[in-house]
């Protein structure tokens, strides 16, 4: 992703996303109240923050893959 394109950030971050077999993930108030912020003025219809948590943690999960495997060897 192009990091400073409103554009690119919304494809990668703002996808609404069918969630299957969902667990709960707990977040601060503070937290909450700014992600909830970002998906209500920056998001398209259909966007919500449940999908914006999901991309974010698979983009994180993705971009961190091999250091993530490499430290579970330790």
């Amino acid at each position: 992703m192009k990091r400073g394109t409103l554009e690119a950030y919304k494809q990668t971050f703002l996808i609404p996303t069918k969630l299957i077999g969902c667990r709960a993930v707990y977040l601060s108030r503070a937290t909450q109240e700014r992600a909830d912020f970002v998906v209500r003025r920056l998001g398209d219809r259909g966007a919500n923050l449940s999908s914006f948590v999901e991309c974010i943690v698979r983009a994180h999960l993705e971009d961190y893959a091999e250091e993530i495997e490499e430290w579970r060897k330790l």
